[in-house]
């Protein structure tokens, strides 16, 4: 890494790491005994990619309630947010523009990924599609990882056996991961 000399090129970086700040966002797995709910991602970020239900925390909301609503919205289920499950944090490092987009059209490289889980028991409505996704329920040890994020393979499994989990990742792409840490 090259030390920047002059206040204008430190200034530019600066402002470039501000428009890069990090992104909160919610992911939520819905478990009917050993079957667990995902949805094919139709557009946008991770467009193609199976995935848990979430998204971007909104001005004013908790965290718990941006998950509630995010499941809603993208497959048809209410959920109470106290009955969401805190399941663990995941943060992820994007090295190229292939990160999240913002309301104001910035790329976020730092996304905070907070996980719930819950019961089908607890929800009302029935699943449906949504213009976001198109859920589809697994068994827990049929999970098609081969067509979801890199990253999942190394926590998903430990969260699909009940546990919770903590974990940095670095992605040089959105197809690439190059590091992980977990605890």
């Amino acid at each position: 890494v090259a030390l920047i000399a002059t206040p204008d090129r430190y200034r530019a970086r600066a402002d470039h790491a501000a428009m890069q700040a990090n992104k909160l966002l919610s992911l939520v797995f819905v478990f009917d005994g050993r079957s667990v709910l995902l949805g094919l991602k139709k557009r946008g970020f991770g467009q193609g990619k199976y995935n848990g239900f979430g998204g971007k925390l909104e001005a004013g909301e908790v965290m718990r309630a941006c998950a509630a609503r995010e499941l809603r919205e993208e497959a048809g289920l209410s959920v109470p947010a106290a009955a969401l499950v805190r399941r663990g944090v995941l943060n992820f490092h994007m090295l190229a523009d292939s990160g999240m987009k913002g309301a104001d059209g910035t790329i976020a490289s730092r996304l905070e990924v907070h996980v719930y889980s819950c019961s089908l028991g607890d929800a009302e409505g029935e699943v449906a599609e949504s213009e976001e996704m198109a859920p589809r329920w697994w068994g827990c040890d049929q999970v098609p990882l081969g067509q979801m994020w890199a990253d999942d393979a190394h926590w998903l499994p430990h969260v699909l056996a009940g546990g919770d989990v903590l974990g940095d990742f670095t992605f040089a792409d959105q197809a690439t991961l190059v590091s992980h840490s977990l605890d």
